[in-house]
Protein backbone atom coordinates (compact mmCIF):
# COMPACT_ATOMS: atom_id res chain seq x y z
CA UNK A 1 0.00 0.00 0.00
CA UNK A 2 2.90 2.33 0.76
CA UNK A 3 4.40 1.64 -2.67
CA UNK A 4 1.02 2.33 -4.27
CA UNK A 5 0.73 5.61 -2.38
CA UNK A 6 4.20 6.81 -3.33
CA UNK A 7 3.61 5.95 -6.99
CA UNK A 8 0.17 7.55 -7.28
CA UNK A 9 1.22 10.60 -5.27
CA UNK A 10 4.11 11.22 -7.60
CA UNK A 11 2.04 10.72 -10.76
CA UNK A 12 -0.89 12.85 -9.56
CA UNK A 13 1.21 15.37 -7.59
CA UNK A 14 -0.61 14.62 -4.32
CA UNK A 15 0.63 16.20 -1.10
CA UNK A 16 0.00 13.66 1.67
CA UNK A 17 2.05 15.31 4.41
CA UNK A 18 -1.08 16.34 6.32
CA UNK A 19 -2.21 12.75 6.86
CA UNK A 20 0.37 11.52 9.36
CA UNK A 21 -0.54 13.62 12.42
CA UNK A 22 -4.32 13.00 12.41
CA UNK A 23 -4.11 9.28 11.69
CA UNK A 24 -1.32 8.53 14.17
CA UNK A 25 -2.77 10.72 16.92
CA UNK A 26 -6.23 9.15 16.54
CA UNK A 27 -4.83 5.62 16.57
CA UNK A 28 -2.66 6.37 19.57
CA UNK A 29 -5.49 7.89 21.56
CA UNK A 30 -7.93 5.06 20.84
CA UNK A 31 -5.32 2.41 21.57
CA UNK A 32 -4.53 3.94 24.97
CA UNK A 33 -8.23 4.09 25.76
CA UNK A 34 -8.63 0.44 24.77
CA UNK A 35 -5.68 -0.54 26.95
CA UNK A 36 -7.44 1.10 29.91
CA UNK A 37 -10.77 -0.53 29.10
CA UNK A 38 -9.22 -3.96 28.65
CA UNK A 39 -7.23 -3.69 31.88
CA UNK A 40 -10.39 -2.68 33.76
CA UNK A 41 -12.30 -5.69 32.39
CA UNK A 42 -9.42 -8.05 33.19
CA UNK A 43 -9.21 -6.78 36.76
CA UNK A 44 -12.98 -7.17 37.15
CA UNK A 45 -12.83 -10.74 35.87
CA UNK A 46 -9.96 -11.62 38.18
CA UNK A 47 -11.72 -10.00 41.12
CA UNK A 48 -14.82 -12.06 40.45
CA UNK A 49 -12.65 -15.18 40.50
CA UNK A 50 -10.88 -13.92 43.65
CA UNK A 51 -7.49 -14.22 42.03
CA UNK A 52 -4.42 -13.35 44.06
CA UNK A 53 -2.45 -10.24 42.99
CA UNK A 54 -4.65 -9.26 39.98
CA UNK A 55 -2.59 -6.21 39.10
CA UNK A 56 0.52 -8.36 38.59
CA UNK A 57 -1.46 -10.68 36.35
CA UNK A 58 -2.84 -7.78 34.30
CA UNK A 59 0.63 -6.28 33.95
CA UNK A 60 1.86 -9.63 32.65
CA UNK A 61 -0.92 -9.76 30.09
CA UNK A 62 -0.13 -6.27 28.88
CA UNK A 63 3.57 -7.09 28.53
CA UNK A 64 2.68 -10.14 26.47
CA UNK A 65 0.48 -8.04 24.21
CA UNK A 66 2.92 -5.17 23.65
CA UNK A 67 4.34 -6.50 20.35
CA UNK A 68 0.80 -6.84 18.95
CA UNK A 69 0.03 -3.23 19.84
CA UNK A 70 2.40 -2.17 17.07
CA UNK A 71 -0.47 -3.07 14.73
CA UNK A 72 -2.90 -0.31 15.85
CA UNK A 73 -0.12 2.11 16.83
CA UNK A 74 2.07 1.91 13.72
CA UNK A 75 0.89 -0.48 11.01
CA UNK A 76 -2.76 0.55 10.75
CA UNK A 77 -2.28 4.36 10.74
CA UNK A 78 0.60 4.05 8.27
CA UNK A 79 -1.60 1.90 6.04
CA UNK A 80 -4.42 4.46 6.25
CA UNK A 81 -2.06 7.27 5.28
CA UNK A 82 -1.05 5.31 2.19
CA UNK A 83 -4.60 4.23 1.35
CA UNK A 84 -5.99 7.76 1.62
CA UNK A 85 -3.19 9.12 -0.54
CA UNK A 86 -3.84 6.56 -3.30
CA UNK A 87 -7.60 7.11 -3.07
CA UNK A 88 -7.21 10.89 -3.41
CA UNK A 89 -5.33 10.41 -6.69
CA UNK A 90 -8.13 8.44 -8.40
CA UNK A 91 -9.87 11.39 -10.17
CA UNK A 92 -6.55 12.66 -11.50
CA UNK A 93 -5.18 9.34 -12.76
CA UNK A 94 -8.11 7.21 -13.93
CA UNK A 95 -11.28 9.23 -13.37
CA UNK A 96 -14.61 7.48 -12.79
CA UNK A 97 -15.27 5.45 -15.92
CA UNK A 98 -17.54 2.70 -14.58
CA UNK A 99 -20.30 4.83 -13.06
CA UNK A 100 -22.98 3.92 -15.56
CA UNK A 101 -22.03 0.24 -15.51
CA UNK A 102 -22.51 -0.16 -11.76
CA UNK A 103 -25.71 1.92 -11.77
CA UNK A 104 -27.10 -0.39 -14.47
CA UNK A 105 -25.88 -3.39 -12.48
CA UNK A 106 -27.97 -2.32 -9.49
CA UNK A 107 -31.07 -1.94 -11.63
CA UNK A 108 -30.53 -5.29 -13.30
CA UNK A 109 -29.95 -7.23 -10.06
CA UNK A 110 -32.38 -5.46 -7.74
CA UNK A 111 -34.91 -4.11 -10.23
CA UNK A 112 -34.39 -0.45 -9.28
CA UNK A 113 -31.84 1.99 -7.88
CA UNK A 114 -30.64 0.88 -4.47
CA UNK A 115 -31.47 4.21 -2.86
CA UNK A 116 -35.09 4.04 -4.06
CA UNK A 117 -35.52 0.52 -2.69
CA UNK A 118 -33.95 1.48 0.65
CA UNK A 119 -36.16 4.54 0.97
CA UNK A 120 -39.27 2.52 0.19
CA UNK A 121 -38.28 0.12 2.97
CA UNK A 122 -37.22 2.66 5.57
CA UNK A 123 -38.81 5.99 4.67
CA UNK A 124 -37.18 9.06 6.23
CA UNK A 125 -38.61 9.09 9.76
CA UNK A 126 -35.66 7.22 11.29
CA UNK A 127 -33.02 8.73 9.01
CA UNK A 128 -31.04 10.32 11.91
CA UNK A 129 -30.64 6.89 13.54
CA UNK A 130 -29.45 5.33 10.29
CA UNK A 131 -27.15 8.31 9.77
CA UNK A 132 -25.53 7.76 13.17
CA UNK A 133 -25.05 4.03 12.57
CA UNK A 134 -23.57 4.49 9.11
CA UNK A 135 -21.09 7.19 10.10
CA UNK A 136 -20.33 7.30 13.82
CA UNK A 137 -21.24 3.66 14.43
CA UNK A 138 -19.09 2.29 11.62
CA UNK A 139 -16.19 4.64 12.33
CA UNK A 140 -16.23 3.86 16.04
CA UNK A 141 -16.37 0.13 15.38
CA UNK A 142 -13.33 0.34 13.09
CA UNK A 143 -11.33 2.51 15.49
CA UNK A 144 -11.96 0.28 18.51
CA UNK A 145 -11.72 -3.14 16.88
CA UNK A 146 -8.27 -2.50 15.43
CA UNK A 147 -7.07 -1.93 19.01
CA UNK A 148 -9.28 -4.32 21.00
CA UNK A 149 -8.55 -7.32 18.78
CA UNK A 150 -4.76 -7.24 19.40
CA UNK A 151 -5.41 -6.76 23.11
CA UNK A 152 -7.90 -9.57 23.60
CA UNK A 153 -7.96 -12.07 20.73
CA UNK A 154 -5.69 -15.08 20.38
CA UNK A 155 -2.48 -14.29 18.48
CA UNK A 156 -3.45 -16.36 15.45
CA UNK A 157 -6.84 -14.60 15.30
CA UNK A 158 -5.07 -11.24 15.44
CA UNK A 159 -2.81 -12.27 12.56
CA UNK A 160 -5.70 -13.47 10.40
CA UNK A 161 -7.87 -10.44 11.26
CA UNK A 162 -5.24 -7.85 10.35
CA UNK A 163 -4.00 -9.68 7.27
CA UNK A 164 -7.52 -10.10 5.90
CA UNK A 165 -8.54 -6.53 6.75
CA UNK A 166 -5.56 -4.82 5.15
CA UNK A 167 -5.56 -7.19 2.18
CA UNK A 168 -9.23 -6.34 1.57
CA UNK A 169 -8.44 -2.64 1.54
CA UNK A 170 -5.40 -3.15 -0.69
CA UNK A 171 -7.13 -5.38 -3.25
CA UNK A 172 -10.56 -3.74 -3.10
CA UNK A 173 -9.77 -0.18 -2.09
CA UNK A 174 -6.78 0.21 -4.40
CA UNK A 175 -6.56 -2.37 -7.19
CA UNK A 176 -10.28 -2.75 -7.90
CA UNK A 177 -10.99 0.90 -7.17
CA UNK A 178 -8.55 1.93 -9.88
CA UNK A 179 -9.58 -0.78 -12.34
CA UNK A 180 -13.37 -0.27 -11.99
CA UNK A 181 -13.59 3.26 -10.60
CA UNK A 182 -16.90 4.87 -9.65
CA UNK A 183 -17.84 7.83 -7.45
CA UNK A 184 -21.25 6.60 -6.27
CA UNK A 185 -24.82 7.85 -6.85
CA UNK A 186 -24.64 10.97 -4.68
CA UNK A 187 -21.46 12.10 -6.48
CA UNK A 188 -22.31 10.86 -9.98
CA UNK A 189 -23.08 14.40 -11.20
CA UNK A 190 -19.42 15.30 -10.72
CA UNK A 191 -18.21 12.76 -13.25
CA UNK A 192 -21.18 11.97 -15.51
CA UNK A 193 -23.70 14.85 -15.76
CA UNK A 194 -26.21 12.78 -17.71
CA UNK A 195 -26.17 9.93 -15.21
CA UNK A 196 -25.99 12.39 -12.32
CA UNK A 197 -29.28 13.92 -13.42
CA UNK A 198 -30.99 10.60 -12.68
CA UNK A 199 -29.89 10.94 -9.05
CA UNK A 200 -31.11 14.53 -8.62
CA UNK A 201 -34.09 13.26 -6.63
CA UNK A 202 -31.76 11.41 -4.27
CA UNK A 203 -29.79 14.56 -3.54
CA UNK A 204 -33.03 16.50 -3.00
CA UNK A 205 -34.36 13.91 -0.55
CA UNK A 206 -31.13 14.03 1.44
CA UNK A 207 -31.14 17.84 1.44
CA UNK A 208 -34.71 17.92 2.72
CA UNK A 209 -34.38 15.12 5.28
CA UNK A 210 -30.94 15.57 6.81
CA UNK A 211 -29.81 18.37 9.09
CA UNK A 212 -27.19 20.59 7.43
CA UNK A 213 -24.67 19.94 10.19
CA UNK A 214 -25.35 16.21 10.48
CA UNK A 215 -22.59 13.70 9.85
CA UNK A 216 -23.78 12.72 6.36
CA UNK A 217 -24.06 16.27 5.01
CA UNK A 218 -20.81 17.30 6.67
CA UNK A 219 -19.01 14.29 5.21
CA UNK A 220 -20.39 14.90 1.73
CA UNK A 221 -19.36 18.56 1.82
CA UNK A 222 -15.95 17.56 3.16
CA UNK A 223 -15.42 15.16 0.25
CA UNK A 224 -16.75 17.62 -2.31
CA UNK A 225 -14.52 20.46 -1.10
CA UNK A 226 -11.40 18.32 -1.58
CA UNK A 227 -12.51 16.64 -4.82
CA UNK A 228 -10.29 18.73 -7.12
CA UNK A 229 -7.50 19.34 -4.60
CA UNK A 230 -4.10 17.74 -4.91
CA UNK A 231 -3.87 17.60 -1.12
CA UNK A 232 -4.86 14.47 0.79
CA UNK A 233 -6.87 14.89 3.99
CA UNK A 234 -7.84 12.33 6.62
CA UNK A 235 -10.87 10.38 5.40
CA UNK A 236 -10.70 12.11 2.04
CA UNK A 237 -10.96 10.78 -1.49
CA UNK A 238 -14.07 9.64 -3.35
CA UNK A 239 -14.34 6.00 -4.39
CA UNK A 240 -17.46 3.84 -4.40
CA UNK A 241 -16.42 0.52 -5.94
CA UNK A 242 -16.00 -1.67 -4.03
CA UNK A 243 -17.30 -0.46 -0.66
CA UNK A 244 -14.70 -0.50 2.09
CA UNK A 245 -17.51 0.02 4.58
CA UNK A 246 -18.85 -3.39 3.58
CA UNK A 247 -15.43 -5.00 3.29
CA UNK A 248 -14.74 -4.00 6.90
CA UNK A 249 -17.99 -5.29 8.36
CA UNK A 250 -17.60 -8.46 6.27
CA UNK A 251 -14.32 -9.07 8.10
CA UNK A 252 -16.23 -8.68 11.36
CA UNK A 253 -18.69 -11.36 10.25
CA UNK A 254 -15.89 -13.72 9.26
CA UNK A 255 -14.15 -13.15 12.60
CA UNK A 256 -17.39 -13.68 14.55
CA UNK A 257 -18.21 -17.09 13.09
CA UNK A 258 -18.75 -19.76 15.73
CA UNK A 259 -18.82 -17.12 18.48
CA UNK A 260 -21.56 -15.29 20.37
CA UNK A 261 -20.77 -12.18 18.32
CA UNK A 262 -22.11 -13.60 15.05
CA UNK A 263 -25.67 -12.25 15.42
CA UNK A 264 -24.65 -8.61 16.16
CA UNK A 265 -22.00 -8.85 13.43
CA UNK A 266 -24.55 -9.96 10.82
CA UNK A 267 -27.03 -7.30 11.97
CA UNK A 268 -24.34 -4.63 11.73
CA UNK A 269 -23.39 -5.87 8.25
CA UNK A 270 -27.04 -5.59 7.18
CA UNK A 271 -27.39 -2.06 8.56
CA UNK A 272 -24.26 -0.84 6.78
CA UNK A 273 -25.16 -2.59 3.52
CA UNK A 274 -28.66 -1.07 3.41
CA UNK A 275 -27.31 2.30 4.58
CA UNK A 276 -24.72 2.42 1.80
CA UNK A 277 -27.54 2.57 -0.74
CA UNK A 278 -29.90 4.54 1.50
CA UNK A 279 -27.56 7.54 1.62
CA UNK A 280 -26.38 7.15 -1.97
CA UNK A 281 -22.73 6.61 -1.19
CA UNK A 282 -22.72 3.29 -3.01
CA UNK A 283 -24.48 1.08 -5.47
CA UNK A 284 -25.38 -2.17 -3.78
CA UNK A 285 -23.17 -4.07 -6.22
CA UNK A 286 -20.28 -2.21 -4.56
CA UNK A 287 -21.16 -3.97 -1.31
CA UNK A 288 -21.56 -7.40 -2.90
CA UNK A 289 -18.15 -7.10 -4.55
CA UNK A 290 -16.55 -5.90 -1.30
CA UNK A 291 -18.04 -8.81 0.67
CA UNK A 292 -16.62 -11.27 -1.87
CA UNK A 293 -13.17 -9.66 -1.70
CA UNK A 294 -13.21 -9.74 2.11
CA UNK A 295 -14.28 -13.39 2.22
CA UNK A 296 -11.51 -14.44 -0.16
CA UNK A 297 -8.92 -12.45 1.79
CA UNK A 298 -10.07 -14.03 5.06
CA UNK A 299 -9.82 -17.58 3.68
CA UNK A 300 -6.35 -16.90 2.29
CA UNK A 301 -5.23 -15.32 5.57
CA UNK A 302 -6.42 -18.39 7.48
CA UNK A 303 -4.37 -20.57 5.16
CA UNK A 304 -1.31 -18.36 5.54
CA UNK A 305 -1.58 -18.64 9.31
CA UNK A 306 -2.61 -22.30 9.40
CA UNK A 307 -1.73 -23.73 12.80
CA UNK A 308 0.58 -26.38 11.35
CA UNK A 309 2.64 -23.64 9.64
CA UNK A 310 2.95 -21.30 12.61
CA UNK A 311 5.89 -20.95 14.95
CA UNK A 312 4.87 -21.84 18.47
CA UNK A 313 4.72 -18.23 19.67
CA UNK A 314 1.92 -17.48 17.18
CA UNK A 315 -0.19 -20.56 17.84
CA UNK A 316 -3.65 -20.06 19.29
CA UNK A 317 -3.44 -19.89 23.03
CA UNK A 318 0.37 -19.85 23.08
CA UNK A 319 0.53 -16.56 24.92
CA UNK A 320 2.75 -16.84 27.98
CA UNK A 321 0.55 -18.34 30.72
CA UNK A 322 -0.07 -16.40 33.86
CA UNK A 323 -0.69 -18.47 36.92
CA UNK A 324 -3.89 -17.55 38.74
CA UNK A 325 -3.91 -18.39 42.42
CA UNK A 326 -7.26 -18.60 44.13
CA UNK A 327 -7.77 -17.54 47.72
Amino acid sequence: MACAALSTARLAHIDFSRLFAPYFSASGSVTLLCVGLSAFVWVAQLARRRADDPLRIVAGRLRARMPLLLLPLVVFPLFMVAYTCAKTAIPFLVGYRWEGFWAAGDRMIFGDDAWRIAHRWLGTRWMPAWEWLYTVGWGGALAFTVALVPLNARPRTVAVFYTAMLASWLVGGFLFAYAFSAAGPVFAHLTDPKLGASFTELRQVLDNSLTPNGSIRLTQRYLLDAFDAHIAFKGGGISAFPSMHIATVSIYVMAARRTRWIVPAVLFWTVIFVGSGYFGYHYWVDGLAAAAVAAVCWVLAERIFAERLLPRELEDGAEAPVKVERL
